[in-house]
């Protein structure tokens, strides 16, 4: 819910216009649970996918995953 972009367009941007977050992951913390955005989420060149409520352990979790 940006102005300008949609999350996924933001990931694209990040992995395709800047070297510097090429292989920084991203992870997306959002309320949607379908496949579908998921699936979108990867295409776009996210890390990994926590959707919302999460418990702090499930976000350290998420982080560990995606930074190893």
């Amino acid at each position: 819910n940006m102005p300008r972009l949609d999350g996924f367009e933001l990931i694209e941007k990040l992995r395709e216009e800047n070297r510097l977050h090429v292989g920084r992951p991203i992870l997306v913390l959002t309320t949607e649970q379908t496949a579908e955005k998921r699936a979108r989420a990867r295409e776009a060149g996210a890390t990994g996918w926590l959707p919302k409520p999460f418990d702090p352990e499930q976000l350290v979790a998420a982080v560990r995953h995606v930074v190893h």
